[in-house]
């Protein structure tokens, strides 16, 4: 093996991913105008999060071209709704209204959820169950996005909001959506991505669980096992085991060295969901090891998507298409709507060979390929990344927020809420494509993901959960 790729089979068993101790974490100090700017896009978002809404629950439509909820969706808003109150943009009275009347909604509509977790999509005028295309389905991951949310909600406004927040977190079954897959899957139970109903018209009634299971590392497989593990009632519980099973796949990419990835996806949000709730910046290195799990590398998941988060703008920079959109400040392979409707881009660091590990049990027997989205960019994918680069988020930013249409006019910031969810440059520099819609599940992790780089109130909020602290703990034990 040459020096050149002396890098491409790694004993897992001791590899440690961590940080330089000189790079800076969040919170970050930022500059005057990069306040300004940041003051100004959270702002509309905000506005969005306030206003797309249904009157009669308070809840943010999926989208602004839909009639429909995502229980992911409102779990950014209702995690929206603290940061508009401390930063003077609503009042703390009104804000504790709106999260009453959306937590008051899920409540009341038991055909909403099954063994307390929900479905992804949701009626947005009574919270009843809703088909969308061919999905009616119970969305693990989902769900957890939307306890989350609701978790930060509980521990800001406390009192009786809280009390009936945590009645619905407890409600919660995870148990109920484990399953051991079998085959050649780690011998341990994981979490099935939903549960399908028999009959739509019986949403509570009989069904099964999606042949489909988090068990990798990307960040929904985290978050999702998190809160199984974090269950109040033991009865619901995910096993800790499980949590330490979860496959971490290494990668490695130029510059930044070894790298855990999901091999299913290159979309930048698996890097970010979880950290957008849980404080990894301040966790430090973990050791599956310690719980009895090999080929497992031990891992510090802020600096892991710090390099992911540079993986993906060192693509963006190479583009080796040479598409017009791309390079230093317009980067983040992510989901999004595309031209042609819902488009995944993705990037992927090099193969490792993992030494002495088991294929399918430790790691994704996958080929996945690279996909440049035809240079489609959506603005959260970096703005959310400010939590792992500040300076390279904020000139992305900035930059979005310089753009031109093809008339003059802004084109990829549109007013009062601010980023469209995604565009594409021509050769002009201008916006040759821009999405119609603004997207809950796009303008959260921006929301989220400033607020916890400038001031980790959000990590602060959902860190302060006695469920999150203890759940947690078990993991250590």
């Amino acid at each position: 093996m040459s020096s050149a790729d002396s890098w491409s089979v790694v004993d897992a068993n001791t590899l440690v991913i961590e940080s330089d101790p000189s790079i800076p974490r969040p919170p970050f100090v930022f500059s005057k105008n990069d306040e300004k700017l940041l003051d100004e896009i959270q702002h509309a978002t905000f506005v969005y999060f306030w206003n797309a809404v249904a009157p009669e629950t308070g809840m943010v439509y999926d989208r602004t071209s839909s009639d429909v909820v995502s229980v992911a969706g409102v779990g950014f808003q209702l995690a929206a709704l603290p940061i508009g109150v401390e930063r003077g943009w609503v009042s703390k009275e009104d804000a504790e209204a709106r999260t009453r009347l959306i937590i008051d909604s899920l409540s009341d509509a038991p055909s909403n959820r099954k063994a307390g977790l929900f479905y992804h999509f949701i009626n947005p005028h009574d919270a009843s169950a809703r088909r969308v295309g061919r999905e009616l389905v119970v969305s693990t991951v989902d769900s957890a996005l939307l306890f989350s949310g609701m978790i930060v909600a509980g521990e800001y406004f406390k009192g009786d909001l809280k009390r009936d927040i945590d009645a619905l977190v407890e409600a919660a079954d995870w148990s109920f959506f484990l399953e051991t897959p079998g085959g050649e899957a780690p011998d341990a139970p994981f979490l099935s991505l939903g549960w399908k109903p028999s009959a739509d018209e019986v949403p509570t009634g009989d069904g099964s669980l999606l042949p489909f299971y988090w068990i990798d590392s990307g960040d929904e497989h985290r978050l999702s096992t998190l809160l199984g593990v974090c269950a109040p009632d033991p009865d619901h519980r995910v096993p800790v085991s499980t949590y330490w099973h979860l496959r971490r796949q290494i990668g490695y990419h130029e510059g930044q060295g070894y790298v855990s990835w999901f091999p299913y996806s290159g979309a930048l949000f698996t890097a970010f969901f979880e950290h957008l709730f849980v404080d990894r910046a301040s966790m430090g290195v973990d050791d599956p090891s310690a719980h009895g799990v090999t080929q497992r590398a031990k891992i510090d998941w802020w600096e892991n998507s710090r390099r992911l988060v540079n993986l993906h703008r060192d693509r963006a920079i190479e583009n080796p298409l040479g598409l017009p959109t791309l390079g230093e400040r317009a980067w983040g392979f992510s989901a999004s709507d595309g031209p042609e409707g819902y488009l995944v881009s993705a990037q992927y660091p090099s193969k490792v060979t993992m030494d002495g590990a088991r294929v399918n049990l430790d790691y994704a027997n996958w080929d996945p390929q690279e996909n440049w989205g035809d240079g489609v960019v959506a603005p959260y994918a970096p703005g959310a990344s400010i939590m792992f680069e500040p300076r390279y988020a904020v000139e992305a930013l900035r930059f979005a927020r310089s753009i031109e249409g093809p008339d003059g006019e802004p084109g990829v910031w549109r007013g009062d809420w601010g980023f469209a969810d995604a565009y594409r440059l021509g050769e002009d520099g201008k916006t040759d494509w821009v999405a119609e819609d603004f997207v809950a599940i796009s303008q959260g992790p921006l929301i989220l993901g400033i607020e916890n780089a400038r001031s980790g109130l959000i990590w602060e909020l959902f860190m302060s959960s006695e469920v999150i602290r203890s759940g947690i703990a078990r993991l250590d034990e």
